[in-house]
């Protein structure tokens, strides 16, 4: 009996053409994968820490002191005896005034037996030019005019201190020419300029105050002819004074709540601590004083002084200006959120319109922050229109018991990438420079220490995944 053979030959598939669809395959997920990330940029992180901000604002302060003005009793030409900025006792002879013009020629004429400078004297030059070279600024060319005047007064102030004692011979020689000498009322630091602020209180500044172009001052000279009634010199006799600066509102947020801030003086490269009063305030700035009760000596011929406020804040979490987005949120009345269903977080009681009529849905919700009577809503959560119930409220009843989605609010905040993906965590801002802003820690709903955020927030949207 024959016998078939029932065998059937497979063909093997040959283990090259296998090679080829592997490589086909993952050539094209390769594709895939770069074409989706040409179409997304990424999202680099940033790790959150504890941070400072030290940067430091200078500010063009206003002086102000306790100035008191002193009015010529004769009409005449004046010759001071005394520097500008030294103190004068009681009683000693601060300036003379020549009704005829005549004595000063002679003053003038009168040999000095030495007219070389005292060590103290020349010492005290030296530093007003060194420290008129070092804050000069070529924008700001009228002190130029008003140092030369000064150096100018001073000198001549020295020298006729020098022939003081020949000052009553020469007048007793020419009995018909009158000079009166006239003596301090009061000690004080005299000043011999005036500007118009001497009788501002601080609360007198405005915001025109702070512009140089318009401010003027007189200087007063040697040798210039002054009428009776009319100003003369003045002095300072009290060490409390006080300078205000305009601030930005950001900036002023940085020293309102200080009792005393720290200041350097630019001019001299000292500091003091002042006592920090808010002024006024508006949106578009806020002017404050700084109170001191020392070193008004130092400034005291200078109406605007230049100062660097040295605040440092180390109390919150550091972050980059590039994360920070804003994000808009619903307000939802906190009686119609409950807690419960199926999970531990907040809810609400949605209508829908069901086949057999309406019925109520209970819809978990994403809260960012919590108000006395509202709760920062996701929008991804609810949608505009949305009807929410009271929690035990029947679905037909009266409108009292019903809340209608639609009202909403921002929230300024970062997106949190710890999960692989973005979500927005909201942050209070406390202070900022042009980089970075130092927010408050451990606030509800929002970063902690070592968190990582998105640097660009620009190119992030809710829910995006971290590549």
């Amino acid at each position: 009996m024959a016998k078939h053979n029932n065998i059937i030959q497979y063909h093997n598939i040959r283990t090259k053409d296998l090679g080829i669809v592997i490589f086909v395959v993952i050539f094209l997920y390769v594709v895939i994968c770069l074409f989706i990330s040409s179409k997304n940029q990424t999202i680099t992180g940033y790790q959150v820490k504890t941070g400072t901000l030290s940067e430091n604002r200078q500010y063009s302060a206003i002086a102000l002191r306790n100035e008191q003005e002193v009015v010529s009793d004769y009409t005449g030409h004046v010759n001071y005896f005394i520097r500008e900025g030294e103190r004068s006792a009681y009683a000693n002879l601060v300036y003379c005034i020549d009704e005829t013009g005549k004595i000063s020629d002679l003053i003038g004429k009168s040999p000095i037996e030495d007219n070389s400078l005292s060590k103290s004297e020349l010492k005290s030059l030296k530093q007003d030019i060194m420290l008129f070279s070092k804050n000069f600024d070529e924008k700001s060319f009228s002190d130029a005019k008003v140092f030369s005047n000064r150096i100018v007064n001073n000198l001549t102030q020295i020298e006729n201190r020098m022939i003081i004692d020949d000052v009553t011979k020469i007048s007793s020689d020419h009995s018909n020419d009158i000079i009166n000498f006239c003596r301090a009322k009061a000690s004080g630091i005299t000043l011999f300029y005036k500007d118009g602020f001497e009788t501002l209180k601080p609360s007198d500044i405005t915001p025109e105050h702070f512009d140089k172009e318009k401010y003027v001052r007189t200087d007063m000279l040697n040798d210039d002819l002054v009428e009776a009634g009319s100003f003369v010199y003045k002095y300072v006799n009290d060490e409390n004074w006080s300078l205000v600066i305009k601030a930005t509102p950001e900036e002023a947020k940085r020293v309102a709540g200080k009792d005393y801030v720290e200041v350097k003086f630019l001019k001299t490269l000292t500091t003091s601590w002042g006592k920090v009063t808010v002024l006024s305030e508006t949106d578009e700035y806020s002017l404050i004083e700084l109170s001191f009760t020392n070193s008004m000596v130092s400034f005291c011929k200078d109406r605007f002084v230049d100062i660097e406020l040295l605040v440092e804040e180390d109390n919150g979490l550091k972050i980059p200006n590039s994360s920070i987005a804003e994000k808009p949120f619903f307000l939802i009345d906190k009686e119609y959120v409950t807690k419960g269903g199926n999970s531990s977080g907040l809810s609400v009681l949605r209508k829908e319109q069901g086949d057999n009529g309406e019925t109520v849905k209970n819809v978990e919700i994403s809260v960012y922050k919590e108000d006395d009577d509202v709760y920062y809503v996701d929008t991804g959560s609810l949608s505009q229109g949305n009807i929410l119930i009271k929690p035990d409220a029947p679905v037909t009843g009266d409108d009292s018991n019903v809340f209608v989605v639609g009202k909403q609010g921002t929230l300024t905040g970062v997106y949190n990438i710890n999960k692989g993906y973005a979500d927005f965590n909201r942050i209070v801002i406390l202070y900022s420079n042009d980089e970075y802003t130092i927010i408050e820690p451990n606030v509800s709903y929002g970063l902690r220490a070592f968190d990582y955020i998105a640097l660009d927030a620009s190119v992030v949207s809710e829910k995006d995944f971290v590549y």
